[in-house]
């Protein structure tokens, strides 16, 4: 993935399910599934490439044993678990828990340069949440999955996932400098 445009549904619900669900080796649900993956990837990792592509490597590789012993029901949600929990013990193993430099205070603007920059900050803000409040934040308004979705795919209770994005929504504004 490294250097290489990564092609591929964007999210979830525009892979082509049908026919993925019939394919017959591991080779092509990795062509299927690995733009998807690496997307998440880089969004619950905050931007960083090395980092996304090694969760991504080492989700792939952890599915592989459990693909071929045929215990996989939804390829789609099991990488999506795997990625997600890969980050998560990449993230820990670190201590990363770097806080974004000072956000700019931007008056509203149009111009392709804010938008840019609004850019830049919205990364620098996920970085700075709580990697189980950005995997919340990510998989809930990125991905758009319900709050129960988001919940069995951290693992976590609807109550305990509610939180995190409460948490996390209340920290971005906070961050980014918007009103609730």
């Amino acid at each position: 993935m490294g250097g290489t445009v990564v092609t591929g549904p964007r999210r979830a619900e525009d892979l082509d399910l049908g026919e993925v669900a019939r394919s017959d080796t591991f080779e092509e649900l990795f062509q299927a599934h690995k733009g998807y993956a690496y997307r998440l990837a880089l969004l619950l990792c905050g931007g960083e490439t090395a980092t996304a592509e090694d969760a991504v490597s080492e989700a792939f590789a952890q599915v592989l044993p459990r693909w071929q012993a045929g215990v996989i029901d939804d390829f789609g949600a099991y990488i999506r678990r795997a990625v997600v929990n890969q980050i998560k013990r990449t993230l820990l193993r670190r201590g990363w828990q770097r806080r974004s430099e000072a956000l700019l205070d931007l008056q509203p603007s149009y111009g392709p340069e804010d938008q840019v920059v609004r850019r830049q900050l919205l990364w620098g803000a996920l970085r700075s949440l709580a990697p189980k409040q950005r995997a919340a934040v990510v998989l809930h308004y990125y991905e758009a999955l319900p709050v129960e979705d988001v919940a069995h795919v951290m693992g976590t209770s609807v109550g305990t996932t509610k939180s995190h994005l409460s948490r996390g929504r209340d920290r971005l504004r906070e961050l980014l400098g918007e009103r609730p």
